[in-house]
C-alpha cells in the first residue's frame, strides 16, 4: 500500500461506471473456382507426423472427393469428402490408392452449421476428429513419404479437376506433429494467442483480414495464402465473409445457454464440455452445464437457475471497462477452476469499492492508496499492510493515478451477507449523519429497493455514491439525482446514514443483504410513475448537479429518512451545487404538501449558472424567484440564467408551486429561528401576518402563537429538538431548532 493525506466525506470519490467485439471473418468458397494458393515453401512439404485442423460450414452436402486442404492425394497429404455424402476422407501418402485414405462413415457432417475437423497422423494411425471426437481411425505405416513438389491448397484438388469445394472456412492450421486430442479439444474453441511462438506449427490462417487477395500466414513462417493463386482479382478468389465460428462462442440474444437462438447463426449451442464462450447478453443456465472457459463480458448477464449446476473447468471471466461491467447471479450451484471478478477505475480520482470476492486481502492493491472509512471521525486511514481483509459488505476508499482494471479472484460473494449492529451513529449535529461506509458484496448489480432480502435496521433509506469530483449521485424512494438509482454495480461502495432517534450516542444500525436482492443491469426496471415531483438542475462552467423536490403525504415537514438524502457537496471548485434547505441542506426533499421551498446555490468560484426543470410531474405552476435580482422565472416554459460569485446568500432562491403575483418578496426567507434557554425566538424582518407553530420531534404539537414583524418567542419549552413552522398565507417556511 502506499499512504496519503487523510480526506473526509465530501472529497469526491469517483465512480465510473464490451460487447466484446467479434471481429473474425473467413473465406466462402463456391464450389466452381474458388481456392486459396498457399504456396511451395519446403516447411509445407511435411513427409512426417501431420495434423491438418480447421473449422467448416457447408452450405450444401459435401461430395465425393471435394478436397478442403491438400497437397498431393498420391504422394502428400489430403483432406477432403468421402466417397458418400457428408462424410470425410483423409491420408498421407495413400500412393494413389484410395484403400490408404482414412474415412469416416457418412453423414458425420451436418448443413448450415460450423463444425470442427481435424486428421492427424502420428506415423502408425491415421485418425479424424469431428468437433473434437475422434469418428474414424486406421493404421497406417510409412517408412519413406514422397512428399510433394506442389503448392499447398485450400478448397481445390491440385491437379486439372474440378473437386472444388463449397462451404466456409475458418482457422485453417497445419502442424508438422500429430496433435493429441486433448490439444485439439483445448485450442478448437479458440484463437492462437502467439501463434508466431508454437512449435511444430507450419502455417496458420485466421482468414482475418476480411478484404484483399492475399491472406496472412500466422505462423513463424511466411506461407502467404493468395486468393484464387493470382493477386489478380478473379472469379476463382474465394469471397470474404463476417465468420460466426465459435472460437468462442458468442451470445446474439437473451435465452438459454442450451439454446441454438441464444447464440451466432451456425453455432447452435455450446454442448462440449471443452468449449468456450463469451456472454453479451442475458443467459441463463437452465439444465447442467459444462464448459472450458466462459468470460461475461461488459454488456453481458449470467444466472444460473434454481437447482442446476455450472461447471466450468477453466477461467469464468466478469470483465469490465469504463463502458460497464458483466453480471453473474449464482440460484443453482457452480463450480470454477479459476473464477476472477474485474472492475475498471479511472485514473487520477478517488473510489468507493467493494469485494465481490471471498477473502480478498488488500494486497490485491499494492502500489495504490487504499484507505478505511471511520463514522465517529468522518475520516479515513490508510490501510499499510497487504494481508488486511476486504470485508464482504464494507466499502473502502481507492486512488489510483492511472486508468486501470482491477482483478479480484476467488470465490464469488454467495447467499446472506450482513453488518449487525456495527453501522454506528457517534453524536448528533448538522454534519454528524452517522456516515457509514458499506458495499455490494456480489458480482451482480443489488436492487436497493427489492421487495426481500434486505434487512434495515435504524438506517435511512437513502444510498450515495460518488459520480466524479463535483456530483454525489443519491437515491431514495424511486427518486435520484445525478443518476442516482436503485441498482448500485457490483464492486461499488456506498453510503448509507444511521437514523438518528435522538436518543444515547453512538446509535446503531444494521444492514443485512440475501441473494434476494442480486438483479442484472440488464434487467428491465418496472416502477410506478413518481408523481408530484420536481427535478431542477443546475449547470455552468462545464459541470452540473441536480436535486429534488416531490411531495408525499407520508413525509414530514423535517428531515425524514424513508423519504430525504442529504446534500453531499463536490470539491470541484467551478462547480455549482444546487439543494434545498429546510432544517438541512437536502439532495432530495419530500414533504407533506406543496409549499414554497428555498433553493441554495453554491460554488467555490464565479460564474454565469443555469437554473432548468428537467423532469416534472403533477406540477401545473413552477416558479423560481431569485432573492438578489427580484427576477421570477416561469420554469414551466424557460430556463433561469443568472450571475454567481462565492459567498453569495446560501438561500438565493425560491420555489413557489403557484403564481407569485401579491406575494411579498422575502418575506420569510431570511427568518431568524434561535434555540434559547427554555425558549424558542423567531426574528421576522418583514410585516407578516400568520401563525408560528411548534413541534417536538415525533410530531406532536407543542405551541402555538400569532405570527409579527419582529422578535416573536415560544416561552416554557423544554431542552430538546423541535421543529418550527411559520405559515402565513402565501408561505410555510420550516425550520428544525434544539432548545438547551
Amino acid at each position: 500500500m502506499k499512504t496519503s493525506k487523510l480526506f473526509t466525506l465530501f472529497l469526491a470519490i469517483v465512480w465510473s461506471i464490451q460487447m466484446m467485439g467479434q471481429t473474425q471473418n473467413a473465406l466462402f468458397f463456391d464450389g466452381t473456382d474458388d481456392f486459396v494458393d498457399c504456396g511451395t515453401n519446403p516447411e509445407l512439404n511435411i513427409t512426417g507426423s501431420i495434423t491438418i485442423e480447421l473449422w467448416i460450414y457447408l452450405n450444401s452436402s459435401l461430395t465425393i472427393y471435394e478436397r478442403i486442404v491438400e497437397k498431393d492425394w498420391a504422394t502428400s497429404y489430403w483432406l477432403g469428402g468421402k466417397y458418400g455424402l457428408n462424410g470425410l476422407a483423409f491420408g498421407m501418402d495413400p500412393n494413389g490408392s484410395t484403400a490408404n485414405l482414412l474415412e469416416t462413415s457418412s453423414n458425420v457432417l451436418s448443413q448450415n452449421v460450423w463444425t470442427h475437423i481435424a486428421g492427424t497422423w502420428d506415423g502408425a494411425t491415421l485418425r479424424i476428429y469431428v468437433n473434437g471426437e475422434e469418428v474414424a481411425s486406421k493404421p497406417w505405416v510409412n517408412n519413406a513419404v514422397d512428399g510433394s513438389a506442389n503448392s499447398t491448397k485450400l478448397g481445390k484438388y491440385y491437379g486439372p479437376d474440378n473437386y472444388f469445394f463449397r462451404g466456409y472456412m475458418d482457422e485453417v492450421r497445419i502442424w508438422n506433429v500429430a496433435r493429441t486430442q486433448q490439444e485439439l479439444k483445448d485450442n478448437m474453441y479458440r484463437e492462437l494467442d502467439n501463434p508466431g511462438t508454437e512449435t511444430n506449427l507450419v502455417a496458420y490462417y485466421g482468414f482475418n483480414e476480411g478484404i484483399g487477395q492475399t491472406t496472412s500466414d500466422l505462423s513463424a513462417n511466411s506461407n502467404t495464402g493468395i486468393l484464387g493463386g493470382t493477386t489478380a482479382v478473379e472469379s476463382s478468389d474465394p469471397a470474404w465473409i463476417t465468420s460466426t465460428a465459435p472460437i468462442p462462442y458468442y451470445s446474439v440474444n437473451n435465452g438459454f445457454w442450451g439454446s441454438s437462438s441464444t447464440w451466432a447463426n451456425g453455432q447452435q449451442a455450446p454442448s462440449k464440455a471443452w468449449a468456450r464462450a463469451e456472454i453479451n447478453h442475458l443467459v441463463e443456465i437452465n439444465a447442467d452445464a459444462t464448459a472450458k472457459d466462459i468470460t461475461i463480458n461488459t454488456t453481458g448477464s449470467m444466472t444460473v437457475n434454481n437447482s442446476y449446476d455450472l461447471t466450468v473447468t477453466g477461467d469464468f471471466l466478469i470483465k469490465s471497462d469504463a463502458a460497464g461491467t458483466g453480471s453473474y447471479i449464482n440460484n443453482g450451484s457452480n463450480t470454477f477452476g479459476n473464477a476472477t471478478f474485474e472492475r475498471y477505475y479511472a485514473g487520477g480520482e478517488w473510489h468507493l469499492i467493494s469485494s465481490p470476492v471471498v477473502n480478498a486481502t488488500s494486497g490485491m492493491f499494492t502500489g495504490l492508496y487504499l484507505q478505511n472509512h471511520t463514522e465517529s471521525t468522518n475520516g479515513y486511514t490508510d490501510i499499510i499492510a497487504t494481508t488486511a481483509p476486504l470485508n464482504p459488505i464494507q466499502g473502502y476508499a481507492l486512488f489510483n493515478n492511472n486508468s486501470a482494471v482491477a482483478a479480484f479472484n476467488g470465490m464469488f460473494n454467495d447467499g446472506p451477507v450482513g453488518t449487525v449492529n456495527n453501522l454506528t451513529r457517534s453524536g448528533a449535529g448538522y454534519n454528524d449523519f452517522g456516515w457509514n461506509l458499506v458495499g455490494n458484496p456480489y458480482p451482480s448489480t443489488i436492487d436497493w429497493d427489492a421487495v426481500s432480502g434486505w434487512t434495515k435496521t435504524n438506517v435511512d433509506n437513502a444510498t450515495y455514491i460518488h459520480v466524479n469530483a463535483s456530483t454525489w449521485a443519491t437515491y431514495i424512494a424511486g427518486v435520484g439525482t445525478n443518476g442516482g438509482s436503485q441498482f448500485i454495480a457490483p464492486g461499488q461502495g456506498f453510503f448509507v446514514s444511521v437514523t438518528d432517534n435522538a436518543g444515547t450516542y453512538p446509535e446503531y444500525g444494521s444492514l443485512q443483504m440475501n441473494d434476494d436482492v442480486r438483479a442484472h443491469n440488464n434487467t428491465p426496471f418496472y416502477k410506478n410513475e413518481i408523481g408530484d415531483l420536481v427535478k431542477l438542475k443546475i449547470s455552468g462552467n462545464g459541470y452540473a448537479d441536480e436535486t429534488v423536490i416531490r411531495f408525499v403525504e407520508a413525509a414530514s415537514a423535517s428531515f425524514d429518512g424513508n423519504w430525504d438524502a442529504h446534500k453531499l457537496f463536490g470539491i470541484q471548485n467551478e462547480a455549482p451545487q444546487i439543494y434545498s434547505h429546510l432544517d438541512y441542506d437536502y439532495s432530495i426533499n419530500a414533504l407533506p404538501e406543496k409549499q414554497p421551498v428555498v433553493i441554495g446555490v453554491s460554488s467555490f468560484e464565479s460564474g454565469i449558472f443555469t437554473i432548468q426543470a428537467t423532469d416534472i410531474f403533477d406540477v401545473n405552476q413552477l416558479y423560481l424567484k431569485d432573492q438578489l435580482t427580484g427576477v421570477v422565472t416561469n420554469l414551466l416554459n424557460d430556463t433561469y440564467t443568472f450571475s454567481y460569485e462565492p459567498g453569495e446568500m446560501d438561500n438565493r432562491f425560491i420555489l413557489y408551486f403557484k403564481s407569485t403575483l401579491g406575494i411579498t418578496p422575502n418575506n420569510l426567507s431570511n427568518a431568524m429561528v434561535i434555540g434559547l434557554n427554555n425558549a424558542i425566538m423567531v426574528n421576522i424582518a418583514n410585516n407578516t401576518t400568520g401563525q408560528l407553530v411548534v413541534y417536538n420531534i415525533t410530531g406532536q404539537l407543542i405551541q402555538s402563537i400569532n405570527v409579527h414583524q419582529g422578535k416573536n418567542y415560544l416561552n416554557t419549552i423544554k431542552a430538546g429538538t423541535y421543529i418550527v413552522k411559520i405559515v402565513t398565507d402565501n408561505q410555510v417556511i420550516t425550520r428544525k431548532v434544539m432548545v438547551n
